[in-house]
């Protein structure tokens, strides 16, 4: 029972994924070629690891909600990247996501984000990424 409720609901939120996005990481080599313009300094190549995933940029609320009950912990939520459980297993610490397209702001195109840590794991309806914004 509590497989088919889950897959609903991954469903469901599949569904509100509103952006399209990259991972990707970034490689700095040190140009070599005496010919290049770039001699002697260090160029960053970017390896795409996904393309053309949908997902979801989520920021922190600023909200100001009463407390309900005296015993809450007080937490700060960061920047999220949500995608499909399963969808990013090559996914690790400081891959880059960058928002190539997006149908509920169009403010996101363009803006990049690095991975602070790992997506709870199990019974969750999306993997949820801590993330950084770069730029």
């Amino acid at each position: 029972m509590i497989h088919g409720v889950l897959n609903l609901g991954r469903g469901m939120t599949e569904d509100r994924f509103t952006e399209t996005l990259e991972a990707f990481t970034e490689t700095k080599v040190l140009d070599e070629d005496p010919e290049s313009p770039t001699a002697g300094e260090y160029v960053t190549t970017e390896n795409v690891v996904y393309t053309d995933m949908p997902g979801r940029v989520k920021f922190p609320t600023l909200t100001v909600r009463e407390r309900e009950q005296g015993a809450q912990v007080p937490a700060i939520q960061d920047v999220a990247v949500h995608v499909a459980v399963g969808s990013a297993p090559l996914v690790v610490v400081n891959t880059l996501w960058r928002v190539t397209a997006s149908t509920a702001d169009p403010a996101l195109v363009g803006r990049v984000f690095r991975t602070k840590g790992l997506p709870q794991a199990g019974q969750v309806t999306a993997s949820r990424f801590p993330v950084e914004q770069v730029s």
